[in-house]
């Protein structure tokens, strides 16, 4: 396809009667064009309003996405936003997500056709986290968030209707898992002793962005107990370091493994003055296992380990993620010391970038567009 001069929006007129409505649902199910679930007609004047929320034309191409190669233009992003349940203002944060996701490190195509379970994760910080109203405290990844809720879902139709993915066709995820309807989350900067991702990626305070991170879905790890940060993250690195998971055995590739952390477990770990690069690092040392446990099962011999592992040696211990920079620790849900692992398949970095206008300036509220 032309990549630079991709074809509009495709128009149909329907009234708007109740059977006319429910017509719609069926004919975008029928044609493939939703996750399943009923969508809000993108009608030319919900596009327009969501429009107004950008500087760029709506014939822009923001990227050429895997696996159809499909151009998302600012008006297809527009489109999808709106059949999500999006409200105009969520757009920016759409399109710089939509501009990460592209990026060489993602490894988009390999995310988009392999059989592992990951879902395309978004977290928001900044600013506009706050006045999106993405949520970041109790129940993090569940319902109650329209943000949170319709930008995971237009993110995913982005990559059904642009991108070509389809399940069992171009998707190939053996079981996939339910953050593939929608998957977003904001980190908790207020609540946090520690410097935020963003900000960890060199981004100032005062920037919003949004990173896009592969993960399969989050899994609970619940230490009430533990009176030392030993004793505590002891806990969530032996459920990272799972002897099914993808790390363990792809530790040689650049890939990363996350932990999410209560404000009130971050507190606890500063407290006794434990910073982010002490958790990352003790993760990193202590989520490990053994080569005589590793061998000849998982993913044993279908990537390189670490150079310093000696895989005829049963006893040298196999870390999950290269260094310690590659493990994602991000502060996020509501009281009590639970964390949950973010496992990826281990082959894909996430990226960060700023949201702003056409010409890199930062956005400090979405008003901006509207000035």
């Amino acid at each position: 396809m032309d990549d630079t001069n991709p074809p509009p929006a495709r128009q149909f007129g329907v009234d708007d009667s109740l059977e006319s409505i429910f017509g719609i649902f069926d004919l975008y199910y029928e044609k493939g064009w939703t996750d399943g679930l009923p969508i809000y007609p993108p009608t030319q004047a919900a596009v327009g309003a969501m429009l107004r929320y950008t500087d760029r034309a709506r014939d822009e191409v923001v990227a050429v996405i895997p696996p159809r190669n499909g151009a998302a233009t600012v008006e297809k992003i527009a489109i999808n936003a709106v059949m999500a349940g999006c409200r105009p203002e969520y757009l920016p944060v759409l399109i710089a997500a939509v501009e990460a996701m592209v990026e060489p490190e993602y490894n988009l195509y390999g995310r988009q056709t392999t059989t592992h379970p990951g879902a395309h994760l978004l977290i928001v910080n900044g600013p506009l986290r706050r006045e999106l109203d993405v949520n970041c405290r109790h129940n993090v990844f569940g319902q109650g968030w329209r943000a949170n809720a319709t930008m995971g879902r237009a993110l995913r139709l982005i990559l059904i209707n642009v991108a070509g993915n389809k399940p069992g066709v171009t998707d190939m995820a053996t079981h996939g898992h339910p953050g593939k309807y929608s998957f977003c989350m904001g980190e908790d900067e207020e609540g946090s002793p520690w410097e935020p991702l963003h900000v960890e990626r060199g981004l100032a305070p005062a920037a919003s962005a949004v990173t896009v991170y592969c993960a399969e879905a989050p899994h609970n790890i619940n230490d009430q107990v533990s009176k030392t940060p030993e004793m505590f993250l002891g806990s969530a690195a032996s459920t990272m370091a799972t002897l099914g998971g993808n790390g363990l055995y792809r530790s040689g590739l650049r890939g990363e493994q996350g932990l999410v952390i209560s404000a009130e477990s971050a507190k606890w770990l500063a407290d006794f003055g434990w910073s982010k690069s002490d958790v990352k690092k003790y993760l990193y040392d202590h989520a490990r296992k053994p080569v005589r446990e590793l061998r000849d099962r998982g993913g044993w011999g279908k990537s390189p380990l670490p150079p310093f592992i000696d895989v005829n040696d049963d006893d040298a211990m196999v870390p999950m993620v290269k260094a310690p920079e590659n493990i994602v620790v991000l502060v996020a849900g509501g009281h009590q010391r639970h964390m949950n692992a973010l496992l990826t398949a281990g082959y894909s970095m996430s990226v960060t970038r700023p949201i702003t206008m056409k010409d890199g300036t930062p956005i400090r509220s979405v008003r901006d567009f509207l000035r």
